[in-house]
């Protein structure tokens, strides 16, 4: 709208005084009241030249006047329709809903906020009007809706409901202030618009903070993971294995050697995880420096600390550790040295107190293959019998647990016996018992298949190692080599009589489970390695290889080191 001087101004921004503006009526007001006014028309209640309504209070009851005559619009005397001239002082003009307007007293204007809630009128007093359209007028406005809103009570702490929907639409709505420095639009409409471009505003910043964080978050972890890193491969423990490892592996110390070099023939045979895990363990033991050389059988994977502990006792103290693999004989010997008998004794009590030993009955009084390997106590005074005797026991209970006679049957052999001889011969064989399940199904292979030289094996193990047990010695003639013997497996078919040494778990394990593979032949290369073939003309290669690393000459036919 314009004001009398033909320039623009926002609306309402000069409030209006019925004291000044008493003759000044337009003769065309009438018409721009129904075209801007009230959308109604005739529901303006009528007033008075000093602002009062005539007598018709009840009328405000209702607020689309129900109960009042057909009525021409009425005007103040300024002749501005009602609603264009908000009144500053009002609660309910910020709302944009059009109020009556009165003199300098407004006695009626409390009687406007109430709830409706008059008593109903004699239906003969009433007059109905048709009822007013609904919807916004040319104005954009629905001021019947907006009139219900104010009119009915607002329930106390009434949460407004979350806008799901208005994104789009608050972002693309223009500022409601007026650029000309207006004043502000206090509607609900733009209320809740401001509202909800703070919260927008306020999932933007969370959004972007929670990004933030994340980053910050991110780059202190790659920092400490590195700082780790560092730490560990400058200042940290050196790498090493926990515990007293599994399995059995044979590892020579050579004389002269220092915990360095004993260090690096552990890593080397699997045992230790590092050489400085060794060292390190090796300064800390007072008794590291009576490591004696010699063959020891050690585990795989022992923590630095345990493989020097386990080198010293086997040297000397309380505890004898009797190792997998060892024939009776050498075990009689040990217990002689660490009880501090005479040379021959514990054989002599063997022999003499074998009924008493608890051995079974098929062992037929032989204890060879059940002198258990493991940690033995020593206490002062003990005799040999009182450590054999546990051994027996630990033997019989393993071979017990392990249901040696049922395994027999599902690998082709007769009894829990057998299966001990068969593990007895692969723990003499053997280095490494990662090496057992290849090698148990090679004997397995020979002695069930014809498999072997152009003459074939035909069920026999033809192994050096039951010969050396007969003699007694590692070398043998070619006489010996011919002369059928109970435990020459050149020329017996099946396995030996009795076992050949006293295996440990990994070896009968290795023998009731072998490895699937068609290997005949195998040689241990070093302590570490083991070869194995198929086929003979491989197998001599292997052969030849050995035979030239030993300083020895190879013999092509008979396929072995001259």
């Amino acid at each position: 709208m314009t004001d009398q001087s033909g320039r623009f101004a926002a609306q309402g921004d000069q409030p209006w005084y019925p004291q000044q503006q008493q003759q000044q009526g337009y003769p065309q007001q009438p018409q721009q009241a129904q075209q801007y006014g009230d959308p109604y028309g005739q529901q303006q209640p009528q007033y008075g030249q000093q602002g009062y309504p005539q007598q018709q209070y009840p009328q405000y009851g209702d607020p689309y006047g129900q109960q009042q005559m057909p009525q021409q619009p009425q005007y103040g005397q300024q002749g501005y329709p009602q609603q264009q001239q908000p009144m500053p002082q009002q609660p309910y003009q910020q709302q944009g809903v059009p109020q009556p307007q009165y003199g300098q007293q407004q006695p009626v204007q409390q009687q406007a906020q109430q709830p409706v809630q008059q008593r109903p009128q004699p239906p003969q007093q009433q007059v109905r009007q048709p009822a007013p359209p609904s919807g916004p007028g040319p104005d954009g406005i629905d001021w019947e809706a907006e009139a219900a809103a104010l009119d009915a009570p607002a329930p106390a702490h009434e949460a407004e409901p979350e806008p799901e929907d208005w994104e789009d639409e608050a972002e693309q709505a223009p500022e409601d202030d007026s650029f000309f420095g207006g004043e502000q639009d206090n509607s609900r409409e733009a209320e809740r618009k401001r509202k909800e471009k703070g919260k927008k505003s306020g999932r933007r910043n969370r959004g972007a903070c929670l990004v933030v964080a994340l980053v910050l978050m991110g780059g202190v972890a790659g920092a400490g993971w590195w700082g780790y890193g560092f730490y560990q491969d400058h200042f940290g423990p050196p790498p090493d294995f926990a515990g007293a490892g599994s399995g059995s592996v044979n590892v020579e110390i050579k004389g002269g050697s220092t915990g360095t070099q004993m260090g690096l023939t552990l890593k080397n045979a699997g045992v230790v995880k590092s050489v400085e895990a060794f060292t390190a363990a090796f300064g800390k033991n007072p008794k590291a420096g009576t490591i004696q050389p010699g063959i020891y059988t050690m585990q795989h994977q022992m923590s630095g600390t345990d493989a020097v502990q386990r080198l010293v006792e086997s040297n000397g103290g309380n505890v004898l550790i009797i190792s997998e693999g060892r024939k009776a004989a050498d075990i009689y010997a040990t217990i002689d040295t660490k009880l501090k008998l005479a040379k021959g004794t514990t054989a002599t009590v063997a022999k003499d107190q074998v009924a008493s030993l608890g051995l079974p009955a098929y062992a037929n009084g032989n204890p060879e293959g059940f002198l258990w390997p493991t940690r033995y106590s020593i206490t002062e005074g003990m005799k040999p019998e009182e450590l054999l005797k546990q051994m027996v026991a630990n033997a019989t209970q393993h071979y017990s647990e392990l249901k040696l006679d049922e395994g027999a049957q599902k690998i082709g052999l007769k009894s829990g016996y057998e299966v001990i001889i068969e593990a007895s011969i692969l723990q003499a064989e053997g280095n490494n018992s990662a090496d057992f399940g290849k090698m148990a199904r090679a004997m397995s292979n020979r002695l069930n298949t014809n498999a072997g030289p152009p003459s074939g094996t035909w069920g026999r193990l033809e192994l050096d190692t039951t010969l050396q047990y007969e003699l007694g010695r590692t070398t043998f003639t070619a006489a010996e080599h011919d002369k059928d013997t109970p435990y020459n497996t050149y020329k017996r078919k099946g396995l030996p009589p009795t076992p050949i040494a006293n295996p440990g778990d990994d070896a009968i394990k290795a023998v009731l489970n072998p490895t699937p593979g068609n290997w005949i032949y195998w040689i241990a290369m070093n302590p570490q390695e083991t070869r194995f073939a198929g086929t003979w003309d491989e197998h001599l290669k292997n052969v030849q290889e050995w035979c030239t690393g030993q300083g020895k000459g190879f013999d092509q036919k008979a396929g072995q080191c001259k």
